[in-house]
């Protein structure tokens, strides 16, 4: 382990919640360990997304600055012969869908979705989310190109058997789209009225780096890169529940995750995991609710 373990990360209700009426999702997490995953001669060196293999046993994991999807162990080990290359790069979010017949990634420079076939590794459909029916309802969101803060992250509704990109800023935007990639359903705004807010950063300079659906809660976990904070999200009431600090204690110090750019979440185990871009960390919480 590193460090002590069973060392529970600190947790604070975002100021907005004390206005809110109380809910029963309360979680705490427990930081369990950190794996240094970095792996310069195969090209993963900045992790950008995060997602639970089909059986729960491994990760899938991109790094923006190379082509490639690497398949990750739960405790970081890198599985070079399950990795492959892909053609494009800029690569910011991944997720399985369809009971994990498909891998799906997003490309933030084009606002594309690419969609690829587990078995044979090839590249089934992709998308532009311009391309797409709806998309006039959130044009007005990606108006100003020079901004660089298109989609970035994505996951996959069991539920609903739809798919959910997030736009990282200018603003902030969840938006649900059909599984063939042909249409927009819904979308909403990320911002301070619904509870994504901070103590020491201002509401509209607040980015989202990734997201994760937890199928047991009906519920989204959403992490802040600049903000470095932990947000649970409820769609259906529109608003935050809870959010925490992306800070864990190490050795009697706090230590703050930099940079954190990809979640996933096992609600059968009740484990969190957690990227890191700048220290090419994989970070491993226990989820008590």
């Amino acid at each position: 382990m590193d460090g002590n373990p069973v060392i529970q990360l600190l947790t604070e209700d975002i100021n907005s919640i004390k206005k809110m009426k109380p809910v029963e999702q309360n979680y705490h997490l427990t930081y369990l360990d950190s794996f240094n995953i970095k792996n310069k001669a195969e090209g993963l060196r900045e992790p950008s997304g995060l997602v639970l293999s089909h059986k729960k046993n491994a990760l899938w994991t991109i790094s923006d600055d190379t082509n490639k999807i690497f398949k990750i162990s739960l405790s970081g080990k890198l599985k070079k012969g399950q990795s492959f290359t892909l053609a494009d790069k800029e690569l910011e979010g991944i997720t399985l869908i369809q009971d994990g017949k498909f891998l799906l990634v997003v490309k933030e420079s084009t606002n594309e979705l690419i969609k690829i076939n587990t078995d044979t590794r090839e590249i089934s459909d992709r998308k532009c989310l311009s391309d797409m029916q709806g998309y006039d309802s959130i044009a007005v969101y990606f108006s100003n190109e020079l901004t660089n803060k298109g989609l970035e992250g994505c996951t996959w509704n069991q539920h609903t058997q739809t798919l959910f990109v997030l736009k990282e800023a200018n603003p902030g935007l969840l938006i649900e789209i059909s599984s063939d990639l042909q249409r927009i359903i819904s979308h909403c705004v990320l911002q301070d009225k619904n509870g994504f807010s901070a103590e020491d950063i201002k509401s509209e300079e607040i980015d989202f780096s990734d997201l994760c659906y937890d199928q047991s809660q009906k519920l989204f976990w959403i992490i802040s890169d600049k903000a470095r904070r932990l947000f649970l999200y409820d769609l259906a009431e529109n608003k935050v529940l809870q959010s925490s600090k992306l800070v864990y204690r190490k050795k009697g110090k706090d230590k703050t995750i930099k940079k954190a750019e990809g979640i996933a979440v096992d609600p059968d185990k009740k484990r969190l995991y957690i990227v890191s871009d700048e220290t090419a960390r994989l970070y491993v919480f226990n989820v008590n609710w």
